[in-house]
Formats: C-alpha cells, structure tokens, sequence
C-alpha cells in the first residue's frame, strides 16, 4: 500500500508544467521540425543531373559506325548527351575535373570506359547504355557469322527515351519523413527519461524529505519501487500522449496495433529509467549525470535518431547494430510496416532484460547504504 501511495505522489509530477514541456511540446516540435526538413530525403527518389559523355568511334560506313549511331541519336533522344572527343588525354581529363560523366572509346576489339565514380548514378546509368550496346553488338556480329540464319541488327533504334524503370508487385509501404521521425523522436526522447530518473533520489536529499521517507514506518525497497512505478506511469502517459498527437495532428504512421506499439514504447522506458537509476547508484551524483548523458548521446546518434541508418556495410552500420535504440526504432518499423512481431518482441526482451540486470546493480547499492 505504501509502495502504491508513493507511485500516486510521482504521478503527481504531470502537474509539473515544466515536466509537460520537457515530455509533450519537445518531441512533438522535433517530430514536425524534422519530419519537413527532411522530406525529400524519404520520397522514395533521386535527382539524376546532366549526364554528358564523350566518346572517340570509327567513322565510315561499317557496322559499328552505324550501329553506334544509330545508339547514341536513341540515348539523347532519353537525355544522354554523347559528344566527340579530341582525344583520350582530353576526354579523361574532362572526366576528372567532373565536365563530363565519362569517356568511352569505341573499337572493333570492344569498349573502354572510364568513369566518374563521384556522379554515381549518372556513370551508373551510362554503364548500363553502354553494356547494353556492348552485348547487342556482340550477338549481332555472332549472327551475321552464319548468312543463313537469322540476322540481328546490331542497334535496331528508336527503342525509346525509358532507359531506367523500376516496376515493384505489391510494393511494401515505407516510411515518410513524417512517419520515421515520429518513431525517432519520440524514442530519443524516452531516453532522456535516464536524466530525471538518475536524480530521484538526489531530488528527495535536496528537499529534505529522504530523512523523513527513511523515517516513515515503511522499507526502502517500498520507496525505490513506489518512485520507479510512479515514474513509469508518469512517463508513459505522456509517450502515449506524444504518439497521438503525431498521429492525429502530423498524420504520422504509427500503425493498426497501437497497443503493441504502446508496450514497445514502455519496456522501452523501462529501461531508460534503469539506465539512470543503475548509473547513479554506480557512480558518484556528480558524474553519473554526465555519463548518462554521453550514453544518450551515442546511442543516439547510432540508432538513427538524427538520420536513417544505411546497412551498407561500414564501420558506422556495423556499431549501429549494438545501439539499443537502433532496435527500439527497428522493432517499430517492422510491426508499423510489416506487421512483423517478432523484432518488436526480440526488442521487447533486450529493454526488459537491460532493465533487470540494471535494477539488480542498483538494488543491491542500495542495500549497502544506510540511507537512499
């Protein structure tokens, strides 16, 4: 009874208006103030510049000659500009100080390209153009070895201006800037429950009420359970209370199983409250604030809060897998967009895991004090 009258006095703090700024108006400012400036980098689309290609090929009247002609009046008809060069020293120099995407020589021994690997989907698109040439030429020139076969032009023309198309069958649904940052924010700003969290204790020494609490004809562990509770309460009305407006007011995708996003988000707070609460048991008050902070910070910045996270195999994508952030944010993803509930357990179970063994540390500091 006593641990329940204690979680009531820490709801209490929704009464708090500071408390309602930090929770409420915070993430939801960042929810809208990122999920615009970042809009075009989630619409599912690049900007493909001026691509420009020089080129040396035999003149005349010989096959290639034609069928090269007859390949680059079809590529500019679809915006690849292919210009004569004066020359490899020229054309490869041109490439280099970024005027043209490439240059490529054209033989009867086959293509050499040189790119510019710093206009990479441009020098992409080309290399696809020219390999596509490269391989009809090939089989054209394999024909035309037996006359009474069947003959293959070597570039027929006018195969259109369409040079790249992507066709999806039942595509599934991403996240808008909107919908990623609503999950981001939101779950960075749980994290920042560790900093209140690490100072519960300390707040009640500065307001003089720990001598009376220790005083009180109730155990110590019925206080750190009753102030643990009440804050878990506390903050996770004011999560849900984020999460809906986001929803109803920016439109953000949260999904149909709101419940489960609701339980991801706790466990979630669970551990953030750990986090804090362990770190200031193991650590002197003065640098567990600082410490808590540097691990905010870094699992931040590792779990896609700030930007979406590329597994593109490099160091940063390789760390990111250990944020326990990155898999909150995962977790939710895939139940919103996937309705796939097996990444939001397995994130479920590491912050209830992490919460345990922390609470574990912090309980049995505290047990070694005489006060709290």
């Amino acid at each position: 009874m006593n641990m329940w009258r204690i979680a009531i006095k820490e709801w209490a703090t929704l009464r708090d208006v500071k408390m309602i700024i930090m929770m409420l108006a915070t993430p939801v400012l960042l929810i809208l103030i990122m999920g615009t400036a970042f809009t075009n980098s989630f619409n599912g689309s690049a900007t493909v510049g001026e691509i420009r290609v020089l080129y040396e090929a035999p003149d005349g009247e010989g096959a290639l000659a034609e069928a090269w002609g007859r390949f680059i009046r079809d590529a500019e008809a679809g915006g690849v500009r292919f210009e004569r060069g004066s020359g490899a020293e020229d054309g490869k120099l041109g490439v280099q100080n970024k005027a043209y995407t490439g240059y490529v020589e054209v033989t009867e021994a086959g293509l050499r390209y040189y790119g510019n690997n710093r206009s990479g989907i441009e020098d992409g698109i080309v290399q696809g153009l020219l390999a596509a040439f490269a391989d009809r030429y090939k089989l054209a020139a394999e024909a035309a070895k037996d006359p009474s076969g069947p003959q293959i032009p070597a570039w027929p023309g006018g195969a259109g201006a369409d040079y790249v198309q992507e066709t999806a069958i039942d595509a599934p649904m991403q996240p808008r800037a909107i919908d990623y940052y609503a999950i981001a924010m939101t779950t960075l700003i749980v994290m920042y429950i560790a900093l209140s969290a690490g100072l519960f204790i300390e707040d009640e020494r500065k307001r003089n009420t720990a001598v009376r609490l220790l005083a009180a004809p109730i155990s110590k562990m019925d206080i750190f359970a009753g102030k643990i509770l009440g804050m878990l309460l506390a903050n996770t009305a004011s999560i849900i209370a984020v999460v809906l407006i986001s929803k109803y007011m920016f439109g953000a995708n949260w999904g149909d199983n709101l419940w489960m996003v609701f339980l991801v988000l706790t466990t979630q707070i669970a551990f953030a409250l750990s986090l804090g609460i362990g770190v200031s048991y193991m650590l002197k008050s003065s640098a567990a604030g600082a410490v808590t902070m540097t691990i905010i910070q870094l699992v931040a910045l590792f779990g896609g809060s700030y930007h979406r996270i590329a597994d593109d195999g490099t160091w940063f994508s390789e760390v990111a897998r250990y944020s326990p952030l990155r898999w909150t944010n995962d977790g939710l993803v895939h139940l919103i967009y996937s309705d796939s509930y097996a990444t939001a357990s397995i994130a479920m179970l590491i912050n209830i895991g992490f919460s345990v063994l922390l609470l574990a540390v912090a309980v049995a500091a505290l047990r070694r004090r005489e006060g709290l």
